[in-house]
């Protein structure tokens, strides 16, 4: 990696390669996804508080939790 920032560069999800119209950065990665993706990591986020675990406790740890 060459620490160049690519965020607006990009025009591909990072994780499922679709065409990026709408980014965000991931709250695990530093991945620049597509909405869809940023709502199963919602749907992820909700999944931890369910457990009784805090989602800012994920932020940026590198890897995105397996869905349980």
């Amino acid at each position: 990696m060459s620490g160049k920032d690519t965020f607006f560069s990009e025009s591909n999800c990072d994780r499922c390669r679709s065409k990026l119209v709408a980014r965000i950065t991931s709250w695990f990665t530093t991945e620049t996804i597509c909405l869809d993706c940023s709502a199963k990591e919602d749907k992820i986020k909700a999944m931890l508080r369910e457990q009784g675990k805090n989602p800012s406790d994920f932020e940026g740890c590198g890897y995105v939790p397996k869905e349980v």
